[in-house]
């Protein structure tokens, strides 16, 4: 239960100290994890090096800080949203947000390609709140009681969050896990079909049943159920990037990643898949400290 207190305890904070004081102390936090635990962060190094390459071993070090410490400001951004006055929508500014509109209003339901990166909670909270309907894929957090205090959190923001029970499909036997799954899906289809949108992640393979996709330059395994799901519906598939920049988020929405029902289903998801994942790298060498995946993604260490 320990997570879930200090949880609570960092609500208390968030809520009583103005933005910019929380930050300054999620940032001194971040700092002392590095320094207490390093040993927790090496799959994020491993990941980062694969976008850093030729990076000095100081500005590796920079830039993995950096990293941290903008992942407390995502967990204080979450924090704050279960307060029903904070106001969201001012703090985005959208680029080209007429690719999701376009595609929606065709009504065969749209897929968001995610990923782990930048102000990505303000930026979906804040389009519900603005009287958008964007659903949420999510892992089911232990303990229970935390994930529950996050989903209200979400759910004042009017986020729709579908769980996903990774832990009971890895550890559960193979029934256990096609129900957790089948249950999950079956939301996911039931929103797209109604028209609707759902926010999915492509680049952490939550369950273990990822297919090898080409990821800066290495195979790396990628959930394609996502773009599977969009591809056996008919929805459109629209990547989104939230990028983090100072006191707001900038949200970016790319063009729709088209595909054809007609073709080889197969080869059409790999190809619409890797489509998006150059997408997420450009973004993700563009500010590698804002990605923010903390498990190994690639199965080699990185060369060095």
């Amino acid at each position: 239960m320990l997570p879930y207190y200090a949880y609570r305890l960092g609500e208390a904070l968030v809520r009583a100290l103005p933005r910019r004081s929380a930050y300054w102390l999620g940032d001194r936090c971040a700092d002392a994890l590095l320094l207490a635990v390093p040993g927790r962060f090496q799959p994020l190094r491993e990941n980062l090096r694969r976008v850093l390459p030729e990076a000095d071993p100081r500005s590796f070090r920079r830039t993995v800080r950096r990293n941290l410490r903008n992942l407390t400001h995502s967990w204080i951004d979450l924090m704050e949203m279960s307060s029903g006055d904070v106001d969201l929508p001012s703090r985005i500014d959208i680029t080209e947000l007429e690719h999701f509109t376009n595609a929606l209003e065709r009504g065969r339901g749209v897929v968001v390609a995610s990923m782990h990166y930048g102000s990505w909670e303000v930026g979906l909270a804040g389009w519900n709140v603005m009287g958008g309907e964007l659903a949420l894929l999510a892992e089911v957090l232990r303990p229970v009681e935390l994930f529950e205090r996050i989903i209200g959190a979400r759910g004042k923001q009017r986020v729709h969050v579908i769980p996903l029970d990774v832990q009971a499909m890895r550890h559960g036997d193979r029934e256990v896990a096609r129900r957790v799954g089948a249950a999950a899906m079956r939301e996911v289809f039931r929103v797209l079909r109604s028209g609707g949108a759902v926010a999915m992640a492509l680049d952490r393979d939550l369950i273990g049943n990822g297919e090898p996709v080409p990821f800066f330059g290495e195979q790396a395994p990628i959930p394609i159920g996502a773009v599977e799901i969009a591809v056996r519906t008919g929805a459109a598939v629209v990547p989104i990037v939230l990028f983090r920049a100072e006191k707001r988020v900038d949200a970016v929405v790319y063009p729709e990643v088209r595909y054809s029902q007609t073709a080889d289903r197969d080869t059409e998801v790999r190809r619409v898949t890797r489509e998006i994942l150059t997408i997420f790298e450009a973004a993700i060498r563009k500010h590698p400290d804002q990605w923010h995946v903390l498990e190994r993604i690639w199965e080699a260490p990185p060369r060095t």
